[in-house]
């Protein structure tokens, strides 16, 4: 098992713009965030699959909210904030694909004073 933190500002991935030049993502946010998950877990080892992840994302509070938690639209839908986090674990190499992701859970909260990110925990899965 590995359990670390993510720095930055999790984003959401899943919506796509079609232009004539092809498919792009409609975030701007994904790509940072992205990049950030695959730096923390640069020089960790592959773990074998089938996985367990489990993820808590911090999010920034704006100024102005009354919630209680992170839910307007521009933070992004848990499910499509999980997408991105996964597809960057893959690209970092610790995973060797997502779809061996057999068992987990998600949260997202407002961001304390250790500021936005995310705590991300793997581990295989074993009979």
């Amino acid at each position: 098992m590995v359990a670390f933190r993510v720095d930055g500002i999790p984003a959401p991935q899943g919506s796509k713009i079609r232009t004539r030049y092809g498919m792009f993502e409609a975030s701007k946010r994904v790509k940072p965030w992205r990049e950030a998950v695959m730096a923390a877990v640069a020089g960790m080892e592959q773990i074998e699959p089938p996985y367990e992840v489990r993820v808590s994302f911090f999010i920034p509070r704006p100024k102005t909210t009354q919630a209680e938690y992170p839910v307007a639209p521009s933070v992004g839908d848990l499910d499509k904030l999980l997408r991105a986090t996964c597809d960057g674990l893959v690209q970092g190499g610790i995973l060797t694909d997502d779809r061996f992701i057999v068992a987990g859970s998600q949260t997202k909260a407002w961001a304390g004073e250790d500021g936005p990110g995310a705590v991300v925990m793997v581990k295989r899965v074993t009979a």
